[in-house]
């Protein structure tokens, strides 16, 4: 049997590795927390953008039915082009809502409970294993002493190691960003995932004279939108007023024209900072592998505005 002395200095070298795991614990938690929920919203955000480019499907069918042109080989051939930049940003979608699976396993790595878990199952364990022990006439027996000792530094034991697995997954989660990140800064990669800018004016542009110009669409939202600062808002003489206007007719058409030009930055804007929310999620997985603190502050600030783009494309969206 172990004496007093010797338990004494067991439990306290278990207590100093027990605080260093602990912090680790921690730090674990607190990374899956903001990766989880950075990653959640870059996948929003591109679930948002593939949904928006169904406007654009509605405008080439639009323009090609007002101007009697179904089946218009151009108008195929784009709509092939979205059809394949949709497909890739569902997968896309997908790989960040995996990437935020896995920042949540990483959470669930780092949770107390595990180890409180662990510490129940450890004392049943040593309840059973006496049981044995006398059931087999054996003469030994845990000393209820070593017991307690075990069973608290079994705990802290098992959190140092559990601290070590975090660490390993922090390595694997951080070497599989620096693989996708690269591919994902590469302005080739950005082209198969965002249409050309000019295209996607140009048919709204279109779209949006044709039906300006019918006459079909109220002007109320735009001017409303345009005097939001200013407190001012439309009435029930307003299109008939702008319609026999032509410079305020063409005013709103470039009004129109901004805000198709808008949501078309919005997306790539949408895009760039998914890719610099993902460089700054490794420097705090290298915080954690060498025990360091945890500087959250970029990567929140990131995903806020990650936030405030997918607000605004919806938005644009409703309008």
């Amino acid at each position: 049997m172990a004496s007093k002395g010797t338990l004494f200095i067991i439990i306290a070298s278990a207590l100093a590795l027990g605080g260093c795991a602990s912090a680790t614990l921690t730090t674990g938690a607190n990374l899956a927390k903001v990766g989880q929920t950075t990653a959640a919203q870059m996948e929003q955000n591109a679930t948002i953008s593939s949904t928006t480019m169904l406007s654009l499907r509605k405008a080439v069918a639009f323009n090609d039915g007002f101007n009697a042109q179904p089946g218009n080989p151009a108008s195929k051939t784009f709509l092939t082009n979205v059809d394949s930049i949709q497909s890739k940003i569902s997968q896309y979608a997908k790989m960040l809502d995996s990437l935020a699976s896995t920042y949540s396993a990483l959470g669930d790595l780092a949770s107390y409970d595990a180890v409180g878990t662990f510490n129940t199952s450890f004392a049943t364990f040593d309840q059973d294993a006496n049981k044995f022990l006398q059931s087999v006439k054996s003469s030994f027996q845990i000393p209820q002493e070593t017991a307690s000792a075990v069973r608290i530094g079994g705990g802290i034991v098992i959190g140092f190691i559990q601290a070590h697995e975090i660490k390993d997954a922090s390595r694997i989660i951080k070497a599989k960003l620096q693989i996708i990140i690269p591919i994902m800064d590469d302005p080739n990669t950005k082209k198969l995932l965002l249409l050309n800018k000019r295209e996607i004016t140009g048919l709204i542009d279109q779209a949006a004279a044709t039906l300006f110009a019918c006459g079909v669409y109220s002007y109320g939202p735009l001017l409303d939108d345009l005097g939001a600062p200013l407190n001012l808002k439309s009435n029930s003489q307003t299109d008939a007023i702008v319609a026999k206007n032509s410079k305020l007719k063409s005013g709103l058409m470039n009004v129109a024209i901004e805000l198709a030009k808008d949501q078309s930055d919005q997306m790539e804007a949408s895009y760039d900072k998914s890719v610099v929310a993902l460089k700054a999620l490794v420097p705090l997985h290298e915080s954690l592998e060498k025990g360091g603190p945890l500087n959250l502050d970029t990567v929140i600030a990131i995903t806020s505005q990650l936030r405030t783009i997918a607000t605004s494309l919806q938005t644009a969206k409703g309008k």
